[in-house]
């Protein structure tokens, strides 16, 4: 787990060895224990290391024998010995024992078709100096971050917005259609930013730049390099097109019918046990994240199983409040005799953590548990240097309350919610415009009840379009009105062959997962020098997920139906049935009661952002309303986040 940088020149220019060392520095968080660069001609690659495996030699950027190809890469390939004993066996030859180094072996062998032999986590940038190639990729579902400012002379990379900010010609002007949808969502959906000049490389995607042929070696160029594998390839016709971008991969959601219910729920039983002990390969201690949930309860489960010393665990506690889990967390460790850890978060906390976290996020992210989850990987970063997750276990077994509505539709009235879904478009819904009879709103009730699309992409809980009319200056609402981009739609083929349910699962493993869910663990984790691993996550699993039936999904009482069976054969029942709550706090009553003068401080009296973008009575009659007991921690929050995150990035 690491840092990594990347900058291209476009042109007969070299890149400069300043500018990618300070790159490096700015990610030295996520790489502690060794930063290093390398360039060469028209590329230069960087990298901050947190060692994990082959702790001594593994240092970056790894070649290939000739040194013709190097790599530098974020994340894990957990499947990286079977990958080289097979690349031994064809002939290549081993440096070290970092799992990334067969990648630049992979690509010898298969050019771009690479990125589909790989098992794991990750983000990673290639260059081919004999080819004069440079690729690169981002895992399936995103995972680990990797974003990118293009500019008429180069191309830079980066594991955070930071290691790009410190390029002079990189721009800190404000995306107003980005803030408009982080308003809206949240998070800002890839592959925007809320920088104008820095986009997000889209999860499950790869690309591929042709460098200046002019700063390179005419006889490297072709020698000794076999030809790319037909269709791995990228056609560039001109120098502008020299940058371009392909998807690789998405989940498959088909119901496998063949499968007789033991059948399904022995692969899932198989699949979640595999993933979990190949996410323990480490030379490193490894602990795991325990909330005392189904998901990161099996995952402890599997994992003290697997492993032959105590386990350690980690949980978060909010003493005295209705949203501790604690007690079912210490539970689980005590069934499983971990070495467990709890630490108390308490209002007291929350400045100095909402501060850290404005500085820390470079792309801002309005999600609650975002603050918990950082005190909780400072502290496991005491004691292990890789955890395990329960992330994505609700997106790809359906465990969310809204899929039980949805499995509770009767099949006859499923056509209604796919008309629903074109009579009531979230640009429509969703959009910056005013609403004074009430019409919109209705619409978007009425969407929320019959439509899935709407109930995976409409965010009623945060600032909704009328709402957002009434809270911007009147010069940025004129800019914004009427426009609003959805995330990510399923085409209309796919929308027509899946059900309702399936087809929420679709959009809810998309845009969301990589961009709130995924970016929160990453960047908490990261900043602490942890390294967080999701085994639900694992894209074998997640084919085997996808073929379950619907029934094994969820159902008008159940979620998580088939998960939920795996568990019982591993956890104590009082796990298994308790209600979910999520990895939440009583944010509302620290805005009425200890954090409320704080707030309006940050919002109102010293804010940087109220006279530019918003209208100080919204943002007055917003406090003096959750004030009154009506519930806008959602709204607060996120206004809350994008002052502190202005503060400290805004131009």
């Amino acid at each position: 787990m690491c840092g990594i940088a990347g900058l291209i020149s476009l042109n007969d220019m070299p890149v400069e060895s300043d500018s990618i060392r300070q790159m490096v520095v700015a990610l030295k968080h996520r790489g502690p224990d060794a930063q290093t660069i390398h360039v060469d001609g028209p590329v230069a690659l960087g990298h901050a290391r947190l060692s994990i495996i082959d702790l001594a030699a593994g240092h970056q950027p790894l070649f290939n024998e000739d040194r013709s190809i190097a790599v530098v890469c974020n994340g894990e390939i957990y499947n990286y010995r079977e990958l080289r004993s097979q690349l031994v066996q064809r002939g290549h030859q081993f440096r070290t024992g970092s799992d990334c180094e067969v990648l630049t072996h992979l690509w010898e062998e298969r050019g771009g078709g690479m990125v589909d032999e790989l098992r794991g986590m990750f983000a990673f940038i290639l260059f081919d100096r004999r080819r004069g190639i440079v690729f690169g990729a981002r895992d399936r579902f995103g995972q680990k971050p990797l974003f990118y400012a293009r500019s008429e002379n180069r191309i830079a990379f980066a594991s955070e917005i930071k290691g790009l900010l410190v390029l002079p010609d990189v721009s800190r002007e404000l995306d107003q259609q980005g803030l408009d949808q982080f308003l809206f969502h949240q998070y800002v959906p890839q592959p925007r930013t809320l920088f104008a000049g820095i986009k997000k490389l889209a999860a499950g995607s790869c690309f591929e730049i042709q460098v200046a042929p002019d700063l390179l070696d005419e006889s490297l160029l072709t020698a000794g390099s076999p030809d790319l594998a037909a269709g791995d390839r990228f056609r560039v016709s001109s120098v502008r097109d020299r940058f371009a971008i392909r998807s690789f991969w998405r989940p498959e959601i088909q119901p496998d019918r063949a499968l007789s219910d033991a059948e399904h729920l022995d692969r899932v039983d198989r699949a979640v046990a595999d993933a979990v002990e190949s996410h323990l390969v480490a030379d490193v201690p490894v602990g795991v994240f325990l909330s005392g949930g189904i998901d990161s309860s099996l995952i402890t489960a599997l994992a003290a199983r697997a492993t032959g010393e105590p386990l350690q665990t980690f949980s978060v506690s909010f003493p005295g409040s209705e949203h501790d889990e604690a007690p079912y967390a210490k539970a689980v460790a005590e069934r499983f005799r971990t070495r467990h850890h709890e630490i108390p978060f308490q209002p007291a906390d929350m400045k100095a953590v909402l501060v850290s976290a404005a500085t820390l996020f470079d792309q801002p992210l309005a999600d609650m548990a975002v603050l918990p989850l950082m005190a909780l990987s400072q502290a496991a970063s005491e004691h292990v240097k890789v955890v395990l997750t329960g992330d994505g276990g609700d997106e790809l077994f359906a465990g969310y309350r809204k899929y039980k509505r949805m499995a509770g539709i009767p099949g006859r009235y499923r056509w209604v919610q796919r008309a629903s879904s074109e009579l009531f478009p979230i640009p429509h819904l969703a959009a910056c415009r005013p609403d004074r009879l009430g019409l919109r709103k209705l619409q978007a009730r009425l969407a929320m009840a019959v439509a899935p699309a709407c109930r995976s992409q409409y965010q009623r809980q945060s600032w909704e379009g009328w709402e957002r009319h009434s809270l911007y200056q009147p010069e940025l609402t004129e800019k914004l009105a009427g426009r609003f981009e959805a995330l990510d739609e399923v085409d209309q083929a796919e929308t027509s062959m899946l059900d309702p349910l399936n087809l929420a699962l679709r959009q809810d493993q998309g845009t969301c997962l990589a961009d709130r869910l995924l970016l929160k663990g990453d960047y908490a984790t990261m900043a602490s020098g942890l390294e967080a691993r999701a085994p639900l996550l694992d894209h074998l699993l997640a084919d085997v997920a996808g073929r379950l039936p619907l029934h094994l999904k969820a159902t008008s009482q159940t979620t998580k139906v088939a998960l939920r069976e795996i568990a019982r054969r591993y956890l104590p029942a009082e796990i298994i049935s308790r209600r979910k709550k999520g990895f939440s706090m009583p944010l509302d009553r620290w805005f009425r009661g200890e954090l409320a003068q704080w707030t309006r401080q940050c919002l109102i009296d010293d804010s940087v952002t109220l006279s530019r973008y918003f209208q100080r009575q919204a943002v007055e009659r917003l406090l003096a309303e959750h004030a009154a007991g009506k519930n806008h921690v959602a709204r607060i929050h996120t206004l809350l986040t994008f002052e502190l995150w202005s503060r400290a990035y805004a131009a």
